[in-house]
């Protein structure tokens, strides 16, 4: 059996690495088309808009079906902006034509009245929860989708990263470090009235897991949050941001003496704290040019600084292109400590393979997400197999 897969290891391990062909790099389609879709019922946007719209790109002439997807989140202090703003329309735009799938959602906001209230922390800290709900709804609209109608997108479900400016990269950055038994004591009744740690948009049944956070002038609540099983995060910030911090403060410092808002940590403590625990990051630090920094550089420098981060992490992790239907997904990727198998269509078992053929471990699976240790396992490129007929294969990295 060794011998075997060390054979065929050797036959596809060319193609795993030089797979992208020059796909996500540089920009390789010339023109974009745009879906608009409601992703969720379950809340409107306005009394004029029922239900919460996201606008679907792709590029024109593409015929790759396994494709990365980036679901992006505007800006606008939780209180204006939407998904046509000029920024998500540049995001999506600029990486659809490297060969992603994209998108830009609507989430729910409040308005300047309620965060100017004496009630600012309690409303801000609900909005952001609820907005967190909201952007969990269309990471699994994409898998229902991918299962109920034939992946009609042509999206990798195991390659699915959320990311925002401003206030959108807040939302980004909590869903994809908060796990369950991580909310403290003070967000607990936020996140309750929200439906809990998946929350209650819509789409339930299927997984909100990502492989990976993408923020311009990000934040989160505290560096607690953080944790070795965290997927990568790439970030763009400002150290003279007076929105949203490049350390640790309260958001609109500015506007302090108006508003009770909870501290937010930036870029440079989370990746300080990313650094530390060995999770993958990087970070792209401009110096001057405040909160609007990543936006006024975005295709200057945040795109092409975002782009081969992500180029790296995903021509290096992604399955081999083709696979039109995979029997099951794999995430964290990178992981660490675990990862998690979600069997998509009933598999019994699994291996997982070293680059020399050598089986380093295997595993039953039930139907659903499974999680695997993967602690004893050392640091390196592994393969998984399904190991009954109807084989598959993926490729996985464990930091």
């Amino acid at each position: 059996m060794k011998y075997v897969l060390l054979a065929f290891l050797l036959f596809i391990s060319p193609q795993l690495f030089s797979q992208c062909d020059g796909r996500y790099e540089t920009e390789i389609f010339d023109e974009v088309s745009k879906t608009i879709v409601e992703y969720t019922g379950v809340y409107d946007w306005s009394a004029l808009d029922s239900g919460l719209d996201m606008d679907i790109y792709q590029p024109v002439g593409d015929t790759a079906t396994n494709r990365p997807l980036l679901i992006f989140a505007h800006g606008g202090v939780y209180i204006e902006g939407d998904k046509n703003s000029n920024t998500m329309v540049t995001l999506c735009e600029a990486f659809a034509k490297r060969g992603y799938v994209t998108a830009s959602i609507q989430y729910r906001l409040t308005n300047l009245q309620s965060l100017l209230s004496a009630n600012s922390y309690n409303i801000f800290s609900q909005t952001v929860v609820n907005s967190i709900s909201d952007m969990k709804s269309a990471v699994r609209y994409f898998r229902k989708d991918f299962k109920n109608n034939n992946n009609s997108f042509g999206i990798n479900t195991n390659q699915i990263f959320v990311g925002g400016y401003s206030a959108g990269a807040v939302t980004a950055a909590h869903l994809s470090v908060i796990d369950e038994g991580e909310v403290p004591e003070e967000f607990q009744s936020f996140f309750e009235k929200s439906g809990g740690i998946e929350g209650n948009s819509g789409n339930h049944g299927y997984s909100s897991e990502v492989s990976g956070a993408i923020l311009l002038a990000g934040a989160i609540n505290t560096i607690n949050f953080l944790d070795e099983n965290d997927p990568p995060i790439v970030s763009v910030h400002s150290t003279d941001d007076n929105t949203i911090d490049y350390e640790c403060a309260s958001p609109l410092s500015n506007l302090e003496i108006f508003l009770d808002l909870p501290v937010l940590c930036g870029s440079g403590k989370i990746h300080d704290e990313l650094d530390n625990i060995g999770v993958l990051n990087d970070l792209y630090t401009f110096s001057f040019g405040g909160h609007s920094a990543p936006i006024i550089n975005l295709e200057g420098t945040a795109i092409p600084f975002i782009s081969d981060f992500l180029y790296d992490l995903i021509c290096q992790s992604t399955s081999v292109d083709g696979q039109e239907s995979p029997l099951f997904s794999v995430y964290p990727n990178p992981c660490q400590n675990y990862i998690n198998i979600e069997n998509l269509n009933k598999i019994n078992s699994i291996v997982i393979v070293d680059m020399l053929g050598n089986i380093v471990l295997e595993s039953q699976l039930n139907t659903g997400v499974n999680q695997i240790n993967t602690s004893a396992i050392s640091k390196g490129v592994y393969v998984i197999y399904s190991t009954d007929e109807i084989s598959e294969k993926q490729l996985f990295i464990k930091n």
